[in-house]
């Protein structure tokens, strides 16, 4: 009898124990949930609480290795795959525009510069603060993310002025019809951006504020912006890509085209897992800094996932073409008007 009650006993503690697991791990999922605005129901609760702990047992056991240069962790994008990841918020080239843009871009390994160890304290760079780290939601906007934090940034440091434009007004008026659509076409692009903002204006984002709807919208401003430049200019050194490309970042933060496919957990640290190739970038961000160190330097660069991913909303790049960074970057050169 004493060992019939002692195995009864025993059943009992292992299935209180698996309900208390698994109810920890629902109070786990549901406060990540809760904290990111996230609801699910049914079958689809059941999904992403699988990709959730899928998620969370990779950024754990990468965090233990002692050969990575960069840590994850946990952030907004936790109950997706990185399919999901790539295919909701970046903007990966259809097969016509990697055609289209390679007879473009020839050069995707320049070579990096032998930092001047002397004159690390002159040779740094550090656009920080100087245009708001923006979220683009559940879109692929950050073409029009990156174009209006370039614009903001050449004011402030230009004119002292600390404005914030409204990238969902490139969305709608500078050809990409407020599309959420990841494929980039001529219409997703800074450039496009550029052109819209030299002609017609931007406004700021409290007259035209961001929705990043998923269907088509049309433009909703019919009237001249106040918030003008009068061209952009593209990195086009075809004697050194990387010396044109650290001068124009000297002057101001640059609209880039990079390979963000596994920037999906970054936390902090260096980053180097990516592609250099033209052909596999998927995301436009902000190139922010270049940083000297004792040995070498990194890039430092603002994506528009918001303040809580990476550091403070930044990423530190390797040094050199580390995820395509140099391969197409943008600067604004302001229209010199009366504001």
């Amino acid at each position: 009898m004493k060992n019939i009650i002692a195995a009864t006993l025993t059943s009992l503690l292992i299935c209180v124990g698996f309900y208390q697991v698994n109810l920890d791990s629902d109070s786990e999922f549901e406060r990540w949930a809760l904290k990111h605005g996230k609801r699910y129901f049914g079958d689809e609760k059941t999904y992403r609480q699988t990709i959730y702990f899928q998620n969370k047992q990779m950024i754990d056991e990468h965090n233990k290795r002692t050969d990575v240069t960069y840590l994850m962790g946990e952030n907004q994008f936790m109950a997706i795959t990185n399919e999901e990841f790539v295919s909701l918020y970046l903007n990966p080239l259809s097969p016509e525009k990697q055609n289209e843009q390679d007879q473009i871009i020839s050069k995707t390994n320049p070579k990096s510069p032998e930092p001047n160890i002397e004159q690390n304290q002159k040779l740094n760079i550090d656009w920080r603060g100087y245009a708001p780290v923006k979220n683009t939601g559940n879109c692929a906007s950050s073409w029009a993310m990156a174009a209006t934090n370039v614009i903001e940034a050449k004011y402030k440091i230009e004119k002292g002025i600390t404005v914030t434009l409204s990238p969902q007004q490139v969305m709608d008026c500078a050809g990409g019809q407020g599309s959420c659509d990841g494929t980039p076409t001529v219409f997703t692009q800074p450039q496009q951006a550029y052109d819209h903002a030299s002609t017609l204006g931007l406004v700021t984002e409290s007259e035209y504020p961001y929705v990043g709807r998923k269907d088509i919208s049309y433009c909703e401003y019919s009237g001249f912006g106040p918030w003008k430049i009068m061209s952009y200019y593209q990195n086009s050194d075809d004697i050194d890509y990387m010396r044109g490309f650290t001068q124009m970042l000297n002057e101001q933060p640059l609209s880039v085209r990079v390979d963000a496919t596994n920037w999906q957990f970054y936390s902090s640290g260096v980053f180097s897992l990516c592609s250099s190739l033209y052909k596999n970038s998927n995301y436009y961000a902000l190139a922010i800094g270049q940083e000297y160190t004792v040995q070498s330097y990194v890039w430092r660069v603002q994506a528009s996932f918001g303040i809580s991913w990476g550091e403070f909303g930044t990423i530190r790049l390797a040094p050199g073409n580390t995820c395509g960074l140099i391969n197409e970057a943008c600067m604004v050169i302001l229209w010199w008007s009366d504001k």
